[in-house]
């Protein structure tokens, strides 16, 4: 214990040595914003306020809150460790002396613990909040309102609440879920046209061995969805010839109600999509799928040329007018003869980028575009994680 206080007192003495009129109101700045988790509660608010953050927005005031419990009521109250300047006189701070013990950083603790939220659901974006919480408790270095040990004890309590929380939360959130989507047991009218419902037998039956293996591949290898955990949508859309038509669509339970919704606002805006059916009136063959330009959803299968199974898989993806919006892989394209399409700097009718409606759409339900991918690019496909 010596030699880490040894080393907290010489790294105070050398933020001491290089403060700067410039560093002190930089410091000063991310040091306020993060008293009290202010920053981070206005950042929770935000994201309550737009549908596809708000489950984000909830776990990240949770996490903040136990964090701030924990912290300022169980550990602080253990440990009982004096603040830098109270110990020694001689060290002087520039800022309003905080109250309260100094083990372990409340500012670093809410800060990383948010910076983990913010980066467990907007990955990139979560990165300016990692860079926040960075700033914000190496503030209270600089002017030495907490040790170094505090600030890391701080930031290494704050990751691990926000695992576990965001962990436990999750488990807890899509136990309840399934538990509701299991016990629909009728067709749910969203809106006029636009339906969901569990699998009807025909419906089901016509599926085996196509977009759902036969019952001797399930016996042999296993299937990682079972029919429970599907619904068969019917949605009214504006085929290319301006004319209203009845889609179908097999999906994950989890997504069946905001598809409806997704494609009640498509066909409001008389979005067009040339076709939606089944992708086992194409024998579950993706390649015939969307060179016909049909927009599917369920199919039991892998990534094209891959042994990583499809979100498609699961019910989770769905492609919106492929031929016209392919995915390009390694010089591949698919469809092949969506090849006139892979240039996306082109102009042409359906395309789907980050102007189009549908891109639009589909983002504010909290989809992922394969169009953002860096590796391969699937310009026709929007998906939710497991």
């Amino acid at each position: 214990m010596e030699a880490i206080l040894n080393i907290d007192r010489s790294v105070l003495d050398f933020m001491i040595s290089v403060r700067t009129e410039f560093l002190n109101d930089f410091f000063a700045f991310f040091s306020h914003i993060g008293s009290g988790g202010l920053i981070w509660i206005v950042t929770a608010l935000i994201l309550l306020f737009f549908r596809r953050t708000r489950k984000a927005g909830v776990i990240l005031l949770i996490t903040i809150g136990i964090t701030a419990l924990i912290n300022n009521f169980v550990i602080k109250t253990i440990v009982d460790r004096a603040r830098p300047f109270i110990s020694n006189e001689a060290i002087k701070t520039i800022i309003s002396k905080p109250s309260g013990t100094s083990f372990p950083s409340g500012h670093a603790s809410s800060s990383f613990a948010a910076a983990v939220v913010l980066l467990k659901y907007f990955r990139k974006n979560g990165l300016y909040g990692l860079a926040a919480a960075i700033l914000i408790a190496f503030s209270r270095i600089y002017f030495c309102v907490h040790y170094p040990s505090d600030v890391i004890a701080g930031a290494v309590e704050g990751i691990l609440l926000a695992l576990i929380i965001s962990f436990a939360f999750e488990r807890i959130y899509n136990k309840i879920r399934n538990t509701r989507l299991q016990r629909i047991n009728e067709k749910i009218t969203v809106s006029h046209g636009f339906t969901y419902e569990p699998i009807p037998d025909k419906i089901w039956n016509n599926m085996q061995g196509k977009s759902y293996p036969d019952s001797e591949t399930v016996k042999s290898k296993g299937c990682k969805i079972s029919r429970d955990e599907l619904f068969y949508l019917n949605v009214l859309y504006f085929g290319f010839d301006n004319e209203t038509k009845v889609g179908e669509i097999v999906c994950s339970r989890k997504i069946a109600k905001d598809l409806c919704r997704i494609f009640k606002r498509l066909y409001d805006r008389r979005y067009m999509i040339e076709k939606i059916r089944l992708i086992d009136n194409y024998g579950a063959d993706d390649e015939k799928s969307m060179t016909d330009n049909n927009s599917s959803c369920f199919c039991y299968r892998n990534i094209a040329h891959t042994d990583i199974m499809s979100n498609h898989s699961y019910g989770l993806a769905i492609d919106i007018n492929p031929l016209y919006n392919p995915y390009i892989a390694n010089g591949r394209i698919m469809p092949a003869a969506g090849e006139p399409y892979a240039d996306r700097s082109r102009s042409f009718s359906h395309k789907i980028d980050k102007k189009d409606y549908c891109y639009k759409l589909f983002r504010s339900f909290g989809f992922e575009w394969g169009g953002d991918w860096e590796k391969e690019k699937d310009y026709q496909h929007f998906q939710r994680q497991k």
